[in-house]
């Protein structure tokens, strides 16, 4: 389920280091069980972190590793391992420092000597608009079962899978690779054909499923997806910034097969990234365990079929230069009027604020329809007002170039 808020996000997950091992660090207790709240900001899993004696909030993301800010960097003074050179999900490389960090609480579970990013977090607003200071990582995460009860707001960790509800019925099997440990799994792609694609579990992505444009090029033949739209353009900002303007598509998927649950009419558009992800949407309709330990996930969903299309604007929007702007244009006739770069200077009669979109305390989504007043590339400033669609497969005549 996707809105215009969503279309604004950003890319901060699946950071990919190099040259490193970032699978460092343990923690102390053995057979444990800790279960805190936490709160679920615009699809964002927000954590409090406890280092030497300040607690901070963290977003747990799967598709990344360990990230503090410089600032928690600069008071800790943690033990330098290495400068390394990281790629964002967009494919944008930055050389950032990896330190140890001594001890880390999330819960009553202290991780010790945890290798972990150093970001300057001036450097991406995520950061200022939600007040984090940093990530929890799945390279932290590798040793431990982690279940997030989104409806409850609550999230166990443990070592024992025992000491949690789990019915082996509502799991699958999942590969965890590389120097971050990035838990893998593999999903089923329903539509005149079938198909299947090992995604990432993703828990600081939004959305329910996004596919990477390489991959959706190996299925383009398959008859898996109806193609609702092509852009050029960009619909995020990554870790280090401006995701790189290029060709994309709005696809409508039939059905995503995750475990034996049924998300029917997924919409989805393509990315930049090098593998297609899973976001936190899931925790809406279920309960979500992620076993590093015993390399399983579990799904305990409240349906075994679940209808998720929504209306839809057939625009996205995105940052440059901290400035809110036309990011993908989908509809044929509404590209007569919108166009990548176009600056948006009022939504509903509101002028911008970019933390409040993000936080999802502006009227952006209040109705059906939206106004935009638009300062075009070239032209006269005007006003706009778009409306929602469902966008599913009879939409494609409408769509096509």
């Amino acid at each position: 389920m996707k809105n215009l808020s969503y279309l604004l996000f950003f890319i901060v997950s699946a950071v990919f280091a190099q040259d490193i091992d970032l699978n460092r660090g343990e923690t102390k207790q053995k057979n444990y069980l800790s279960t805190f709240d936490f709160e679920f900001e615009t699809e964002k899993i927000i954590v409090p972190v406890e280092i030497e004696g300040v607690t901070y909030k963290f977003i747990l993301d799967t598709g990344a590793p360990n990230i503090i800010s410089k600032e928690i960097n600069d008071l800790i003074s943690p033990k330098l391992l290495k400068s390394i050179p990281i790629t964002d999900a967009s494919g944008i490389k930055e050389t950032l420092d990896v330190v140890s960090v001594n001890k880390l609480k999330l819960g009553h579970i202290v991780f010790e000597n945890t290798a972990t990013l150093v970001f300057d977090k001036s450097k991406n607003p995520l950061f200022e608009c939600f007040g984090v200071d940093g990530f929890i990582g799945s390279n932290m995460l590798r040793n431990s079962i982690v279940q997030i009860d989104a409806e409850h707001k609550k999230i166990r960790i443990t070592d024992n899978r025992k000491k949690l509800n789990l019915d082996k019925k509502n799991s699958s099997k999942i590969k965890i690779y590389g120097s971050q440990s990035s838990p893998y799994l593999w999903v089923k792609l329903k539509g005149e054909k079938k198909g299947k694609e090992q995604i990432l579990i993703d828990t600081g992505a939004n959305g329910l499923y996004d596919i990477s444009k390489r991959n959706y090029e190996s299925f383009f033949e398959e008859s898996i997806f109806n193609t609702l739209g092509e852009s050029e353009g960009a619909s995020a900002i990554s870790l280090f910034g401006d995701v790189p303007v290029k060709k994309h598509y709005r696809l409508h998927l039939p059905i995503l097969e995750i475990n034996n649950v049924a998300f029917k009419n997924v919409i989805t558009t393509t990315t930049n990234d090098r593998n297609s992800r899973m976001g936190s949407e899931i925790l809406k309709y279920g309960v979500v365990t992620i076993d590093f330990i015993n390399k399983r996930f579990y799904f305990n969903s409240k349906s075994d079929s679940i209808n998720v299309e929504v209306p839809e604007y057939n625009f996205n929007k995105t940052l440059k230069n901290d400035t809110l702007i036309i990011g993908f244009v989908w509809d044929k006739a509404l590209k007569q009027k919108l166009h990548y770069g176009d600056e948006i200077l009022e939504i509903n009669g509101n002028k911008v604020v970019i933390c409040d979109l993000i936080n999802k305390k502006s009227n952006l989504d209040l109705g059906d329809n939206v106004t935009l007043k638009i300062k075009p590339i070239e032209g006269e400033v005007f006003e706009i007002t778009v409306n929602k669609q469902l966008l599913t497969k009879n939409t494609l005549l409408n769509t096509r170039e």
